[in-house]
């Protein structure tokens, strides 16, 4: 007798389950969007964020109108975001206290939930505007809609398609060396320092608590 299918999830070891998944939403936007319909399988790349600071419940984005996923998208439909940060092969050769095969460090999070089509104007502007206070500088300095050229943002808002997405599930792995000695992790955060692209996670490695 075969074992019931588990439902949708993330593949998360209970020992690289990231506390707060929606961190790596905040820190790692661009994020790839993901729905299906009778034609198949679409998935775009695109920065995806939550509607409000408060609510880690709610992510908004938009596609080009051009991209064959946008006119495929439809209020009801589930959709998957991935949220993917830094990420690097790990050498069982850095491995010295606890002996182990080679493996892969990463941080990701995954979003599922229901999406709601946005395509009138005044929701479009709002993803657009939400998008430049969360990436522009807070200092003053950042651009703003209103610093477009005139009349631009209401020549782009027909090239768009807005959507926001109710989640259902926010899970997230932050898989960083954690279930080896500290000496370990340490050569192994020293090794991936000697390559400018796997800097971001070693920093992160040596970050780990002292008592694992």
């Amino acid at each position: 007798m075969s074992e019931a299918t588990p439902p949708p999830g993330q593949f998360a070891p209970e020992a690289y389950r990231a506390a707060d998944p929606a961190a790596i939403v905040r820190a790692y936007p661009f994020a790839t969007l993901t729905t299906a319909n009778k034609q198949g399988i679409y998935a775009t790349q695109t920065p995806i964020f939550f509607e409000h600071d408060d609510d880690e419940m709610v992510l908004i984005g938009h596609l080009a109108r051009r991209n064959s996923q946008a006119p495929a998208l439809a209020t009801g439909q589930h959709a998957l975001v991935m949220f993917t940060g830094p990420h690097a092969y790990i050498s069982s050769r850095w491995y010295k206290d606890k002996p182990q095969v080679p493996t892969w460090d990463y941080i990701s999070a995954q979003a599922r939930g229901t999406l709601e089509v946005l395509d009138d104007d005044e929701s479009q502007l709002m993803v657009l505007r939400r998008s430049a206070d969360l990436l522009e500088p807070k200092d003053g300095t950042g651009w703003t809609l209103e610093d477009a050229p005139e009349d631009r943002i209401e020549l782009l808002l027909p090239m768009i398609r807005s959507f926001r997405i109710r989640l259902d599930k926010l899970e997230g792995v932050t898989k960083l060396t954690q279930t080896h000695p500290r000496p370990d992790q340490l050569r192994v955060a020293e090794a991936l320092a000697q390559s400018e692209d796997s800097r971001a996670i070693s920093r992160m490695i040596k970050a780990l608590p002292e008592d694992g």
